[in-house]
């Protein structure tokens, strides 16, 4: 059953241009911070105009994190934010716990909006020392392993292999995807668009493919079309699996009465996690 998820906050009733500027929506998807210092959280604009401001990370007590934003209207964005290596230190010390916090403004109108949220740090304990003496056999690699889309609930989402460093996905993942249409009535709709791309695709690199498939969200057209599925932050240890399943498509209506074009713009990603079957 699908759980709440960053995107669905974006498929709300939009707020009337006299209303209060909602707040943005951070996305409770645990990030990663990259042995360079930096890491990625998503985090959606509901409002129908751009939002300009500044996102601040604190751990323990101190500011470890901060950068000015802009994010686009009715969209997901995602903020990079440098941590650094005392950064890195401070979220140690903290458990990789934070609070993010964005202040941002947009046509006059103020908000702000906060998350706690546990990074995942780079590195960790250190490999145990290989024994002495007789050494019996290695166990051979985990090649199926059981994911879960996001951070919680049951590892029964998708099912995938990992061999010679290739993961293929052997039952197939749904991601939440969100569309906007740019002129008509501005509508917006969610759907979950079955992850049809198997792979192979290469543990600890990204990757992008095309290839044609079927949307099943309201605002776009039936029949096949092209759809960009991306495999992003793909790592693997002896326990665990991560990544970022994307995908992206667009369409266009034609209003034989207004003699005019509403194009769609989809888009939706989702963070997962797999563990040994």
């Amino acid at each position: 059953m699908p759980r709440v998820i960053l995107t669905a906050l974006v498929a709300v009733l939009l707020l009337p241009a006299a209303a209060l500027a909602a707040p943005a929506k951070i996305s409770p998807n645990a990030p990663a911070v990259s042995d360079a210092g930096d890491a990625t959280v998503e985090v959606a604009n509901p409002n129908p105009y751009v939002l300009r401001g500044k996102a601040s990370l604190a751990a323990g007590g101190r500011k470890v994190a901060s950068r000015s934003v802009r994010l686009g209207k009715r969209s997901v964005s995602e903020v990079r934010l440098f941590v650094g290596t005392a950064g890195v230190d401070a979220l140690r010390a903290a458990g990789g716990r934070a609070t993010l916090t964005l202040k941002l403004s947009g046509r006059g109108r103020a908000s702000t909006a906060r998350r706690a949220l546990t990074f995942t740090l780079p590195g960790g304990p250190p490999a145990p020392a290989a024994p002495q003496g007789d050494v019996s056999p290695a166990p051979a690699a985990q090649t199926r392993w059981v994911g879960r889309m996001g951070t919680e609930g049951d590892y029964d989402d998708f099912e995938l292999t990992i061999e010679n460093g290739q993961m293929t996905l052997t039952k197939p993942a749904l991601v939440p995807v969100s569309c906007f249409e740019n002129g008509g009535g501005y509508a917006s709709a969610l759907s979950f668009e079955l992850f049809d791309a198997m792979g192979p695709w290469a543990v600890g690199a990204d990757g992008s493919t095309e290839k044609q498939g079927i949307a099943v969200n309201q605002l776009v057209h039936g029949g096949t079309r092209t759809i960009t599925y991306k495999v992003e932050g793909l790592t693997q240890d002896a326990g665990r699996v991560t990544g970022k399943l994307a995908m992206s498509y667009s369409d266009s209506q034609y209003d034989v009465f207004s003699a005019s074009i509403t194009f769609v713009n989809c888009f939706g990603s989702q963070s997962f996690e797999a563990i040994p079957a």
